[in-house]
């Protein structure tokens, strides 16, 4: 990433009142986890589940028809991939350069990571739930009371915000995720002084939104350090 973008990304965070943060699959790819590949993480913490269910990734297990099977996947996601989690230099990285003021988590990812990393649970919209409460790929359109409480936190930052400076974080969110980009651009078209700043890996696309934009096209985690080594 060039070094002027860094400079202008780690200014957008430092001066922001706000900061939210839209996470998708690509965010997990980067920290080492791909629900859709039977790589070696997947071999060494499913392996046997694998063989045993005949699954060849962990969103195949986590969605298979079978009850039984959904479960036992269920719950060794959940062991490997929230209790067991160290936050990687990436999320760690992105605590440090958010921690400073108000932020808010909107994310389809159900591992728990970002609770796990130390942001604000109260402030974390996970659309599709997680394996800490539960899995609902339709909580939005069928706000559960938690699901609710987070989306009326959100409006109110936004609120309290919209004529202040607002930083929006897009983070290995696909084109075919429309829920997660289009409160992205809500959000962005509602506050007077945002920049949305885009991070993917060959899909960083401008949003549907009036205001600066900051593309990155490549691999997140040398350019969250990059970012954070032009704000010391």
């Amino acid at each position: 990433m060039e070094t002027a973008k860094a400079v202008r990304i780690g200014r957008a965070l430092s001066e922001a009142d706000l900061v939210i943060i839209g996470a998708s699959n690509g965010l997990d790819m980067a920290e080492g986890l791909n629900l859709f590949c039977a790589d070696a993480h997947f071999r060494e913490a499913y392996g046997d589940l694998a063989q045993a269910d005949g699954i060849g990734c962990i969103l195949q297990g986590l969605s298979s028809p079978d009850a039984n099977v959904r479960c036992r996947w269920a719950e060794r996601f959940h062991q490997k991939e929230h209790l067991e989690y160290e936050p990687s230099p990436l999320m760690n990285t992105l605590r440090r350069l958010t921690e400073h003021t108000d932020a808010f988590v909107i994310t389809c990812n159900i591992d728990g990571h970002f609770a796990r990393a130390g942001f604000d649970e109260n402030r974390m919209l996970e659309t599709e739930g997680s394996t800490r409460t539960s899995i609902d790929e339709s909580r939005l359109a069928h706000p559960d009371a938690i699901a609710a409480a987070q989306l009326e936190e959100l409006a109110r930052l936004v609120r309290a915000h919209r004529n202040g400076r607002v930083a929006i974080l897009e983070l290995g969110v696909g084109l075919r995720n429309g829920v997660i980009k289009h409160v992205l651009a809500q959000i962005a078209n509602t506050c007077e002084h945002a920049t949305y700043i885009v991070f993917n890996y060959s899909q960083a696309m401008a949003p549907d939104a009036s205001c600066e934009t900051i593309l990155v096209d490549g691999d997140m985690a040398p350019a969250f350090e990059e970012v954070a080594q032009c704000r010391l």
